[in-house]
């Protein structure tokens, strides 16, 4: 690969619509059958620990060009296995005690989503088993364990998986304060064993919340480069850890220079690009050249939307733009959903909210609405 210098070239496609609803239809995340067959996964519910969250399926054959309804899931989960050709492992969200009393194994029930000839999806539960944490985990929600998957899901050596997880043991001295776990899988994606803490609460003085919401690269070097959320709003930026030794032990964590708030999304093109989204307040895609540099490039989303999207009345106020301050009532979660397409180009998919946390319509529209655009990054003389 060339060395990459300067400011980088980001080519965004206009935004597609991927769907819309009244009510909640919000929190996407990007699923890949393959670059060409692509899932975007909506929640339609309220965001409140429940148990299982029902979300909506859409499919795109085209690699994000266009979208269509193709499905339901009875439990939304952030993060998905790749199974093999054609089959997706959709993790659970929320956990509950393996056994009565168990308060160091979990258990919930995935989603294994086949793709169908035609493209139909067929879906069938699975049980997930979480195990071998060192410490009894607090309660979360009803009979549920403070156990909570939010992380994507990378290969490591020997076959193996790697995620991480968040939640909070029993001991923790204060409700809230999270701490995020590395977890491996040796079968598929089925059963994931406890490692290590990746960042504590006490990693991160002055979070309001702690490491929790995560995902996770491998760099150029073979480390694996974790960045999580620690808290909401334009102070709190991402902290990241990085692991040798495939998420066995963690360096200390460190906060990233100007990079902010709640669920990063992180890829590493294969040109060596790093691509990280996320944001609240604002919409943003941040673009590094390779490694942990602090020389980061940002690209707005939200104002690429306003310029590429023909209707007015769906586009964010200036201050989702300007990133300074939240909109009242929100116009966006600011979570994203992002996967790579190519060797230079990813896809994001982002919501746009009609009436905040209280659901459509209200005084930004009728609707809840998710959009998708292909965005491709490379450097001025750069060869691949």
């Amino acid at each position: 690969m060339a060395a990459m210098r300067g400011e980088p070239q980001v080519e965004a496609t206009a935004p597609v619509l991927v769907g819309q609803a009244p009510g909640h239809h919000w929190f996407p995340t990007v699923h890949l059958f393959d670059e060409q067959n692509i899932l975007c996964e909506v929640v339609t519910t309220a965001d409140e620990a429940q148990g299982e969250w029902p979300a909506v399926l859409y499919l795109s054959r085209d690699g994000g060009g266009s979208w269509s309804r193709a499905g339901e899931l009875d439990s939304y989960g952030p993060a998905s296995v790749a199974l093999d050709t054609g089959r997706l492992l959709v993790l659970p969200y929320e956990t509950w005690p393996l056994a009565p009393g168990d308060r160091r194994n979990a258990i919930a029930a995935g989603t294994i989503v086949t793709l169908g000839p035609h493209g139909t999806l067929a879906t069938q539960r699975a049980p997930v088993r979480f195990l071998g944490f060192p410490q009894e985990l607090a309660d979360y929600h009803g009979d549920e364990l403070a156990l909570l998957t939010n992380g994507n899901v990378v290969a490591v050596e020997d076959g193996r998986l790697f995620t991480t997880m968040y939640g909070r043991f029993a001991a923790t001295p204060q409700e809230g304060r999270y701490e995020c776990f590395g977890m491996t899988s040796s079968d598929g994606g089925f059963t994931w064993q406890y490692g290590a803490v990746v960042a504590s609460w006490r990693d991160t003085p002055g979070a309001s919340d702690g490491p929790c919401e995560s995902n996770t690269v491998r760099l150029a070097d073979g480390r694996l480069w974790c960045v999580f959320r620690v808290g909401s709003g334009r102070r709190h930026h991402y902290w990241a850890s990085t692991s040798a030794d495939g998420g066995a032990t963690w360096g200390p964590p460190r906060r990233l220079p100007g990079q902010w708030s709640v669920e990063p999304q992180l890829v590493r093109l294969d040109n060596g690009a790093l691509l990280l989204s996320g944001g609240r307040p604002g919409i943003m895609l941040w673009i590094l050249a390779g490694g942990t540099a602090a020389e980061w490039h940002s690209f707005n989303l939200a104002a690429h939307h306003n310029a590429a999207w023909p209707r007015a009345s769906e586009h964010y106020p200036a201050s989702c733009v300007e990133g300074a301050t939240a909109a009242d009532p929100a116009c966006t979660t600011s979570y994203t959903g992002m996967k790579a397409i190519g060797p230079d180009a990813a896809i994001v998919c982002y919501d746009r909210l009609g009436n905040g946390w209280a659901g459509a319509p209200g005084v930004w529209g009728p609707t809840d609405a998710v959009f998708a655009v292909r965005v491709r990054v490379g450097w001025p003389g750069s060869t691949g």
